[in-house]
């Protein structure tokens, strides 16, 4: 692992940018056959010409490297960094996955791609075979905007997010699940507990533990200094928290640069130093902050929560079910001309009113439809054609011409006579 502005990253034509569980780049590698040269102008004219359109919808590449041989390219997207669990799956990354697929598919790219290493932009050789590199741009996008934009220029269709099913019958239904699994979520934790000590005990007795440190081994004489670090860095962070204390930036990058510091002297492997800039330094400590906060363990890497498996309208519906929030909740009504009170009845005046009010203009709407229907044509519109034209219900048309006084006519219409 190198920096991006060290000699030795310098050197190499083949990097890998993004990480199993950890991206910052999109890359896309396009397998349509150039021109001999180098220079953008070699591409293919379809990819040049996809490209063009991709600048001018705002989600152009942000670098493109071209083959001087064969005029084939690799283009760079900088985005959000995303990132997965151990297993490498997370929302996130499949969402990458789909911009990748959408972005090659424009591009004809190689369907192939192995999205490991790929052309580094960073080289600064002389090989003749090298690819040539142009930045363009250096905005970070995010994913989501980028395969909204990338979908509607290919014209696929978004994918549509299913409703999340009902999974309890009635509210106390639901409040004795989460108190089930509430339960079993504090033995769970009191067990993690439990083995955490025991593995520190265990860590603590470890032939790899030099002066505190747990190093990480690449092979035998190359130690992980990166990892090394931040690992003792996360769990100084548990271990501050579990005390009481502050977990300020200066602890967690004092305890970042000592384990460096024990890795480099342990398993350099003839490596310089590399400590990341202090700027990367208190990137990481906010980082470690986070997981801690967020109640990621160390070893276990995920949280535990009562509410596991119940959806967003089923934990809104806690805060206002059982004793508890109906207790809440009535006593806020008891005095009907306090200011909460009074404050909330306003509110739900107003939105009566304008619903009353845009009831109102959707009745007009739909008996001018038919209205100008029948001046224009003689005949008034079947009831399925206002439902498209005024996107209401039958319903609410039925509704609004019985209003309007406007009479239809009864049985089936005539074939090919569509007013």
């Amino acid at each position: 692992m190198y920096r991006t502005d060290s000699a030795q990253l310098g050197r190499c034509q083949y990097v890998r940018l993004t990480h199993p569980q950890y991206a910052a780049v999109l890359v896309v590698d396009v397998d349509q056959t150039g021109t001999t040269g180098g220079n953008p102008s070699n591409l293919s004219p379809y990819v040049r010409g996809v490209t063009r359109s991709l600048v001018e919808h705002g989600i152009g590449p942000a670098w493109v490297g071209v083959n001087p041989e064969s005029g084939k390219a690799q283009m760079l997207w900088l985005i959000d960094p995303v990132y997965a669990d151990e297993a490498g799956s997370s929302p996130q990354m499949k969402l990458l996955v789909a911009t990748s697929r959408v972005l090659g598919g424009l591009l004809d790219g190689d369907p192939h791609f192995a999205h490991g290493f790929s052309r580094s932009p960073f080289y600064a050789g002389n090989a003749p075979e090298a690819y040539r590199w142009y930045p363009q741009h250096h905005r970070v996008m995010r994913l989501g905007d980028l395969v909204k934009h990338a979908r509607d220029l290919a014209g696929v269709a978004p994918q549509e997010t299913p409703q999340p099913k009902q999974q309890f019958a009635s509210g106390r239904e639901l409040i004795e699940a989460v108190k089930a699994r509430r339960e079993q979520a504090v033995q769970a934790r009191e067990l993690f507990k439990s083995l955490d000590k025991e593995l520190a005990d265990l860590d603590d007795l470890g032939v790899d533990r030099i002066d505190g440190v747990k190093v990480l081994w690449i092979n035998q004489s190359r130690a992980a200094r990166d990892e090394t670090a931040f690992r003792h860095a996360l769990a100084t962070a548990h271990r501050l928290r579990e005390a009481g204390q502050r977990m300020t930036d200066a602890k967690i990058i004092d305890a970042y640069e000592r384990a460096y510091n024990v890795a480099q002297a342990v398993g350099a492997d003839s490596r310089e130093p590399e400590m990341p800039p202090m700027r990367d330094r208190l990137t990481m400590a906010r980082r470690v902050r986070g997981y801690v906060l967020s109640g990621r363990s160390a070893r276990t890497g995920a949280k535990l929560r009562a509410s596991e498996g119940v959806g967003a309208r089923e934990r809104k519906a806690l805060a206002t079910m059982g004793r508890r929030g109906g207790l809440k909740a009535a006593e806020r009504w008891k005095d009907r001309n306090s200011d909460y009170a009074q404050e909330e009845i306003k509110k739900l005046e107003k939105a009566n009113q304008q619903r009353q009010t845009k009831g109102r203009v959707t009745a007009r709407e739909i008996a001018n439809y038919f209205d100008d229907v029948f001046v224009q044509t003689g005949e008034y519109p079947a009831v399925a054609m206002a439902m498209t034209e005024c996107r209401a219900s039958r319903s609410t048309v039925l509704r609004a011409i019985k209003k309007a006084g406007i009479e239809l006519p009864r049985g089936r219409r005539k074939k090919g006579v569509t007013p």
